[in-house]
């Protein structure tokens, strides 16, 4: 099977899109070879991050130059199909209006339809536009998580009986042994012992706010609370919260190199992930492969990620979140029970086993269907 699939978010700082496109190229280079090829279909901006991938007998990069805007991004990427001649092409979110093969679609989650306030108007309203044409188009929809399958089904139901549910992986880099270079690498970002880590985009669905307001709360009676670090870049509407956040002493470090991320995690005293919308997590899963103890919000898809090795609280009660961060920072039992938890639960992600399931989902579709 020839395999098209769209990776312009490489090399645009896109968070967890590209975190997740770097993932799966990874684990489809580790597949058996049977035959299978592979096209990857990039922008100008992250031709160089996959030049290593490229491989004449089984991957090609196919450079589609500047990345452009829709709608003329969506008419670049109906050009680049056309030129790769592949069985499938599988694009996050979005499909051209023209598909010369067959298509499938990966939704990493639905929060523009279940949360639109948590975006501007614009974006909430061409996100809905156009997901939905693009679900109707695709012949095979991918879900993160069975979470993102029932929202799928909450809102596109006619598009249940095309959906499977492949898990993310995570890579080999989180494990909880570095080689050595953890200090150094947070001497670049000025990030000291001991610390509690939040990561994610400074975005309205991360919670940031109830995480603050439940750090001060701590902060006003423990003279000995470790000093907070947020990793991650601003969106729309974060000044505010930003200037709080530096007012109460938090560590704002901006965007973190995905190759420094474990050392990160490996030297915080736990991760923090108060998100209020997940279509996965990967976070709490690649902390917990670092052997970090872990502290999240107990909807949406986190438990699924996390499983019984995090400890949960309500994401909207600041007192639970106050609460769970105390628990931690004072249990040296509680904080090896997780660890190891943490561990084994995150042994259950790989993007080889991610490559494979998706390789084998696609080919369960040998009929077109009619949507």
């Amino acid at each position: 099977m020839h395999l098209a699939l769209n990776v312009t978010d490489i090399g645009r700082q896109r968070g967890g899109n590209e975190s997740y496109l770097l993932g799966l190229i990874d684990g489809l280079r580790s597949l058996p070879v049977e035959g299978d090829r592979f096209s990857l279909i990039a922008c100008r901006e992250g031709v160089n991050a996959l030049s290593v991938v490229a491989n004449p007998d089984r991957f090609r990069v196919i450079d589609t130059g500047p990345y452009r805007r829709w709608p003329s991004y969506l008419w670049q990427q109906t050009q680049a199909i056309r030129h790769a001649q592949a069985d499938w092409y599988i694009s996050t979110f979005l499909l051209p209006p023209i598909v010369p093969c067959r298509a499938a679609v990966l939704i990493h989650d639905l929060s523009f339809r279940a949360h639109p306030d948590y975006f501007p108007r614009s974006i909430a309203l061409y996100m809905r536009v156009l997901v939905s044409a693009a679900l109707r188009r695709a012949e095979a929809v991918v879900a993160l998580s069975e979470f993102t399958r029932r929202e799928i089904q909450r809102f596109y139901p006619w598009a249940l009986r095309k959906t499977v549910v492949v898990y993310p992986g995570i890579d080999r880099a989180f494990s909880p042994a570095g080689d050595g270079s953890d200090d150094a690498v947070r001497h670049i970002y000025g990030v000291a012992q001991p610390y509690l880590l939040a990561v994610g985009n400074i975005h309205p669905r991360k919670n940031l706010a109830r995480l603050l307001t439940a750090y001060e709360q701590l902060h006003s009676r423990r003279a000995d609370l470790p000093v907070m670090v947020w990793a991650g870049v601003e969106r729309w509407g974060s000044d505010a919260l930003r200037t709080h956040a530096q007012a109460a002493g938090v560590q704002l470090i901006g965007r973190v190199e995905a190759a420094h991320l474990p050392a990160l995690y490996r030297g915080a005293q736990a991760l923090i992930y108060p998100s209020l919308y997940e279509g996965f997590g990967l976070p709490p899963v690649e902390a917990m492969a670092c052997g970090t103890p872990v502290i999240t919000s107990n909807t949406t898809s986190l438990p699924e990620a996390v499983g019984d090795a995090a400890l949960t609280f309500d994401p909207v009660n600041v007192d639970q979140l106050a609460s769970a961060i105390e628990r931690v920072i004072s249990d040296a039992a509680l904080r090896a029970e997780l660890r190891q938890r943490g561990l084994d639960q995150a042994a259950r992600f790989s993007w080889t086993t991610t490559a494979a399931q998706l390789m084998q989902a696609l080919r369960q579709f040998p009929q077109r269907v009619d949507s």
